[in-house]
């Protein structure tokens, strides 16, 4: 009896604690009235486009929809990219956000003027310009080193509409060399195209953990993480996307990367605490006048052992003990330590929070990443798009 009593009280707890952070998912969640009011200025703003370029050239990708923030959001830039570099007018998609416990279709200018403002158009108003009597069909896939390429050669054809049934920009894509030709390119149109709307940017301002002291930012990669390592480990797979950038290879704390070897990709995908711990002292100890620290993590509601890790972490950095076992460095343990869960983030903003956390990352003097994830690969990717970017700022556990 004493037992099924305790186990009453337990449920009962678990679902209060359930509801209560549901409830304060629902308090931060955006009004929709904002995503209404972004779909309305995409719509106008396609229509002019359209109005503008009567002979314009447009094209339309297969993207990924409900996939991780930072997955949609670099296949969006690469296929925007590739429309800029054939003359086309990229047909954006909306974001299809799928953040338990809701999925939902998402105006992307909510969260990319960038894309939504430079040569392209919605695609609910495609059919205006191209009714599917004018599409042509194409498939786009190849080898990886070929792929690229081909795809530059099909879309500078004079076929005006134009619609890409096949995923090309797959995960074997993304991981293999065949991507890095592309960088100089793609480098230059970051820099020129690429901006958060003025809600994350707005967060920008307010969210940083100094006014004006530098700070370093680790990616604590947790989750649902460590099942997807086991089968990068078990395909032998190594960094994706910039990533695997040779001038990063230096970047990489040792022991390096081994693809070859299971136990070195899970030490590199899914790193111990006392590696990440490792890499951070070993930034600490040439930047010695960084003593604030900022943590991007992925803990939520249906993750709640990452903010164990966090917390882990953040008693590591104030221990003397430790402090004192690795000799210390200069500017002694990180004085202030903030985390993705302490980010001021106001009613009706949580949507944009893991773009917050992206750019808070991007504008730190250190960035510690883990090159297995496409969060930590975007960061450097916009790092380095940045003038005056240096790669010994970065460290991949």
């Amino acid at each position: 009896m004493i037992k099924l009593t305790r186990l009453r009280v337990f449920v009962f707890s678990a679902f209060v604690v359930l509801l209560f952070l549901y409830y304060l998912y629902r308090r931060l969640a955006p009004p929709y009235a904002i995503y209404a009011t972004y779909t309305q200025k995409e719509l106008l703003a396609s229509l002019s486009v359209i109005e503008e370029r009567p002979t314009a050239k447009y094209v339309l990708f297969r993207q990924l929809q409900g996939a991780g923030f930072n997955n949609q959001i670099q296949e969006i830039l690469l296929f925007h990219h590739l429309a800029l570099l054939t003359s086309r007018v990229y047909v954006y998609q909306p974001l299809i956000w799928q953040k338990a416990p809701r999925r939902a279709s998402l105006p992307l200018s909510a969260f990319l003027t960038g894309v939504t403002s430079t040569n392209s158009i919605s695609s609910a108003v495609f059919d205006k310009v191209c009714p599917p009597s004018a599409v042509v069909h194409v498939s786009l896939s190849r080898e990886n080193d070929a792929l690229w390429p081909h795809a530059r050669d099909v879309l500078d054809g004079p076929d005006r509409c134009v619609v890409v049934d096949d995923h090309i920009l797959h995960w074997g894509f993304l991981a293999s060399a065949a991507l890095r030709p592309i960088w100089p390119t793609f480098r230059y149109y970051l820099g020129e195209h690429f901006k958060w709307s003025s809600h994350i940017l707005q967060m920008v301002q307010r969210g940083r953990p100094t006014e004006v002291e530098p700070y370093m930012a680790l990616h604590l990669r947790r989750g649902d993480f460590e099942d997807h390592c086991r089968g990068l480990a078990s395909s032998q797979t190594g960094f994706t996307t910039w990533a695997t950038l040779p001038e990063l290879a230096d970047t990489v704390f040792p022991p390096l990367l081994d693809t070859q070897n299971r136990s070195s990709v899970m030490e590199h995908c899914f790193p111990s605490l006392s590696r990440i711990l490792q890499a951070i002292d070993y930034q600490a100890s040439i930047n010695p006048h960084i003593t604030t620290l900022h943590v991007l993590h992925d803990g939520a509601w249906d993750h709640p052992t990452v903010y164990l890790q966090y917390y882990k972490l953040e008693a590591a950095f104030h221990s003397r003990e430790r402090v004192l076992r690795v000799g210390g460095w200069a500017g002694g343990p990180m004085k202030v330590v903030t985390h993705s869960g302490s980010l001021p983030v106001h009613n009706g903003e949580s949507d944009w929070a893991v773009a917050l956390d992206v750019q808070l990352a991007v504008d730190a003097a250190v960035f510690v990443g883990n090159g297995y994830s496409s969060l930590s690969t975007d960061i450097i990717a916009l790092r380095l798009a940045k003038k005056g970017s240096r790669t010994k700022d970065i460290t991949l556990v």
